[in-house]
């Protein structure tokens, strides 16, 4: 049980740096947009800071080393509740870019000496980039889609200009390439005979890369009222599949 706490963990933290990574991409524009950020933007940007609370919580429940909990879970914690609290309470743009870029600095830091820790050696060392880098990005930018399909659209926003959609898909097709890496490394393993494939990297494989390239393509060609729903199959598609991987790198 303990190794499930730590693999939801680092999960966990992973895509709290996903959502700041997308964020500071987004929140780069000016206009209108820089002060009156769409909901979508916003419970982002509040998500953070929970996000990282549950990771540290989970990280010390999984028995995670001092340095990883202590070290890298909790002050990346601190940072990212900091960036929440200043979305949450509407502070002025300059202060709220320098808070999610300091998160996403530190989160950055934290996932990738995190990922150091992973046991599971027998494995290609790819997946654990995998599993703390194209977590991220995968979550990330699906999850900023999730998020403005499903709440956007109301009349009080500010427009967003469309392109601005280009983003996340950017960063979730970054997330999307790293794991096309890990499975090529993993296919080459299983056809030199030096791993078998467990169920879990097959549940990963499906979820996490052939699920998300197909509704990704769907969505391009769709209506527009189509995406949001796309949008939160492919997410949540990810968010089963990355799991997997963590699980079967933790146990």
């Amino acid at each position: 049980m303990t190794h499930l706490c730590y693999a939801a963990g680092l999960q966990l933290l992973s895509w709290s740096l996903g959502l700041a990574v997308t964020l500071v991409l987004l929140d780069s524009r000016s206009g209108l947009v820089r002060d009156h950020p769409p909901l979508g933007w916003r419970v982002a940007g509040m998500l953070l800071g929970p996000l990282a609370a549950l990771s540290f919580a989970a990280v010390l429940l999984g028995d995670a080393p001092r340095w990883v909990s202590l070290g890298l879970a909790l002050p990346y914690t601190l940072m990212a509740l900091a960036a929440s609290w200043v979305w949450y309470r509407g502070a002025a743009a300059g202060l709220r870019r320098q808070r999610e870029r300091e998160a996403a600095v530190l989160g950055v830091l934290a996932v990738l000496f995190a990922s150091l820790a992973q046991t599971g050696g027998d494995g290609p060392p790819v997946l654990s980039l995998a599993a703390s880098l194209g977590s991220a990005a995968l979550v990330g930018g699906l999850g900023i889609l999730a998020l403005c399909g499903a709440l956007g659209g109301r009349r009080d926003e500010v427009e967003v200009d469309p392109n601005c959609d280009g983003i996340p898909i950017r960063v979730a097709a970054t997330g999307l390439g790293i794991t096309l890496l890990a499975a090529s490394d993993v296919g080459r393993a299983l056809l030199t005979g030096e791993v078998a494939l467990p169920t879990l990297l097959g549940l990963w494989l499906g979820c996490s890369l052939l699920v998300p390239v197909l509704l990704l393509a769907a969505g391009r060609r769709l209506a527009a009222w189509n995406r949001p729903l796309l949008w939160c199959a492919a997410w949540l598609a990810v968010v089963v599949g990355q799991l997997a991987l963590q699980t079967s790198l933790v146990a």
